[in-house]
């Protein structure tokens, strides 16, 4: 018994120094690919925002200009505080998905930590999400709706919550598509329709029962519902973000875990 935990203590060392190894490496990686991104283009960073701008000035003229689809708060505004943490959820996984089979030489290292790969993709458009939000908000401003206090807490809160989720599903992508490389090809057309089936172009509100219940089942519905309500309202999330809190913490734990089986195997495949 008493050699288990001398065993214990002597393993503590050792496992705290693989952890700020891993967070080491994590922050290294990341920095490489904000540098890489955009190496050598004139506007840089600004393609970080020009993105969710141009794909809103599109939706915002075909939706709003002809269509006449009319929401509570301005529309742009309210288009545009769902583009910008949709991005962030979009452009990760499609990067992430693919960084086991991309990175082979690295994965193969036994002690290589694997996981710090689709990891860094999502702190890397955590970085551009970041860089983004200012264009935001000189819209809020120019609407007379300045950011309150209560982003301290909202932001965070929310960020940490989608950021939960990325790394689930990029841990569990990431992991299969060693060795079902079509999923890659499969996460981008499943983005495309999940864009649809994610409150976006419309209010959660809008959509008649019983399908407003099924949409919920999407973890990003009630998060970008969410997010609105703190970027344009000003609003904390309320009871309505615990669906997307309870769906984030199974496809976390699920991302993890599988990711924890398939790891040993990702040799024989790369």
């Amino acid at each position: 018994m008493a050699e288990s935990a001398v065993g214990v203590v002597a393993r503590g060392p050792a496992w705290i120094g693989a952890q700020r190894h891993a967070l080491e490496l994590l922050y290294l990686l990341t920095r490489r690919e904000l540098k890489l991104r955009y190496q050598d283009t004139v506007l840089g960073f600004f393609w970080t925002a020009a993105k969710p701008l141009l794909l809103g000035l599109v939706v915002w003229f075909a939706l709003h200009k002809t269509l006449r689809v009319e929401t509570e708060v301005p529309y742009h505004l309210f288009l545009l505080s769902a583009l910008l943490p949709w991005t962030l959820f979009q452009s990760s996984l499609l990067f992430a998905t693919p960084q086991f089979a991309r990175n082979g030489n690295l994965v193969k290292k036994v002690p290589f930590p694997a996981a710090v790969l689709p990891l860094a993709i999502i702190a890397n458009n955590t970085v551009h999400f970041a860089l983004s939000v200012p264009v935001l908000v000189a819209f809020l401003l120019l609407d007379n709706r300045p950011p309150g206090v209560e982003w301290l807490a909202g932001v965070p809160f929310l960020l940490t919550v989608q950021m939960a989720l990325m790394a689930g599903l990029a841990l569990l992508f990431s992991a299969v598509d060693v060795f079902f490389r079509d999923l890659e090809h499969l996460v981008e057309v499943m983005l495309n329709l999940l864009f649809y089936v994610t409150p976006i172009l419309y209010p959660l509100s809008a959509v008649p029962s019983p399908y407003d219940d099924i949409l919920k089942l999407n973890p990003l519905a009630p998060l970008i519902e969410a997010w609105r309500d703190l970027l344009v309202r000003n609003a904390l999330p309320g009871p309505e973000i615990w669906p997307s809190l309870l769906l984030t913490t199974l496809v976390l734990a699920v991302g993890a875990w599988v990711f924890a089986r398939l790891r040993p195997a990702f040799a024989d495949y790369l």
